[in-house]
């Protein structure tokens, strides 16, 4: 399951970047925002596989559960390079874009939330043994994610894509408030020298 999943991960990298050849920008403020998109997709990727490889090096074996989520995780991430791609794509209708920003929103939404499953499956694991705050890490850790998760799918709700502020419509700032919120709050969860 590892090694497909690698394989996914770096498919969906690669799609992304293949994306910015398929559009290349003809301006100097194109190329920049074209970087930062990609750079906000990649950001969204690259953490997902880092969390995921970093839970299923501890995982001792995979569960019918583990594998159920684990083609769930995979699945969401599939579909992250097509649905940001849709998003940042020009030539949407203003009615679509809504559309597509509410389900990139649920396919965030569920990466995360998976990715908190399995830590929690983790976490509540007989084996291996790990140490007790460990283990307290990893359910903190958990809830995080699920909050995060939930986050990324009250953003989802229609009224976020009519909200503009600062000039930038609600929802991507949200997204991105969003992954710093995990982060500030994940910082001291899971000793890291313990894992």
């Amino acid at each position: 399951m590892e090694t497909l999943s690698d394989l996914v991960f770096g498919l969906a990298l690669s799609v992304g970047a293949l994306a910015l050849v398929g559009h290349p920008p003809t301006t100097a403020t194109g190329l920049y925002s074209s970087i930062a998109q990609f750079g906000f997709s990649f950001l969204i990727l690259i953490v997902t596989w880092l969390a995921y490889t970093r839970l299923m090096a501890l995982e001792p074996s995979e569960s019918p559960r583990a594998v159920a989520l684990n083609a769930a995780l995979l699945f969401s991430v599939s579909l992250e390079p097509f649905l940001f791609n849709l998003l940042v794509s020009s030539s949407l209708h203003s009615s679509f874009e809504g559309t597509v920003s509410q389900v990139y929103a649920v396919d965030l939404g569920v990466m995360i939330g998976v990715l908190g499953w399995l830590t929690w499956e983790l976490a509540t694991e007989r084996r291996p043994p790990l140490a007790g705050k460990v283990r307290d890490g990893l359910r903190r850790e958990s809830l995080y994610r699920w909050i995060i998760s939930g986050v990324y799918f009250l953003s989802a709700a229609p009224v976020f894509g009519d909200v503009v502020l600062l000039g930038q419509p609600l929802r991507p700032v949200i997204w991105t408030a969003a992954i710093v919120l995990f982060y500030v709050l994940r910082r001291n969860t899971v000793p890291v020298g313990e894992l």
